[in-house]
């Protein structure tokens, strides 16, 4: 299983790469850097292609631990250089704390592999998972907050003909979201949080990001949700 979400990872950092190389700019979904600012281009293509090449390089067992590391230090370097300030200077807008929490979720994929991956000692490789894992809870509150907080946006991505209601799902996989961030809080069935959590997310993508990249192939963030 280890050896799979590393796999994984790697691929979702890869396909962002190439989606931001093929537009030529930061989606702001995933990063709002500004487009006025100095050095955009290079800043752009050092980001892509470091996600191209450390999502190559987390799968060659002898630098997927410096691959790994490098993926959760891009992202949390982002995080805090563009997403933090604009949470800083308007805290009562929530959606600004969610782009935190996504960019904090993805970096913490890159802490726990390199946990994974690299030697360190059984206890100290033990502490880096379990603050992994407690991170990764409070980000889970965030975005089961933002199903209710939003939730007429978040209706509106469901299938209309998903049965019983597209504000039924809003509410009930926010909820999800609540329980499996107490379960990860907690360490009470965190496990089977995880798993349902990555089955439900697959879901997701299937009825709901891919149909819209299909429904508007030429929108950049739609390809870079994905």
């Amino acid at each position: 299983m280890i050896t799979i979400g590393r796999r994984v990872y790697g691929l979702g950092a890869i396909a962002l790469g190439i989606v931001e190389l093929r537009y030529g700019a930061f989606a702001q979904g995933w990063l709002p850097v500004p487009a006025h600012l100095g050095g955009y281009p290079i800043l752009l293509d050092v980001a892509a292609g470091l996600l191209i090449l450390a999502g190559l390089a987390i799968n060659l067992p002898r630098i997927a631990p410096i691959a790994a590391l490098a993926l959760a230090a891009l992202f949390a370097a982002g995080m805090l250089a563009f997403e933090a300030p604009i949470a800083a200077a308007k805290p009562a807008t929530w959606v600004n704390w969610q782009a935190i929490a996504e960019s904090t979720a993805m970096a913490l994929g890159g802490v726990l592999a390199w946990a994974q991956l690299s030697r360190a000692e059984a206890p100290r490789a033990r502490q880096i998972a379990r603050f992994a894992r407690l991170a990764f809870g409070v980000c889970l509150i965030v975005f089961g907050i933002s199903h209710f907080v939003y939730a007429k946006f978040t209706a509106s991505l469901v299938p209309h003909w998903l049965p019983p209601s597209q504000m039924f799902w809003t509410w009930a996989t926010g909820a999800a979201q609540l329980a499996a961030g107490l379960a990860m809080l907690s360490g009470v069935k965190a496990r089977l949080a995880a798993v349902l959590l990555t089955v439900m997310y697959a879901a997701f993508s299937l009825l709901v990001h891919i149909p819209s990249v299909i429904a508007d192939p030429t929108s950049h963030e739609n390809w870079a949700e994905n």
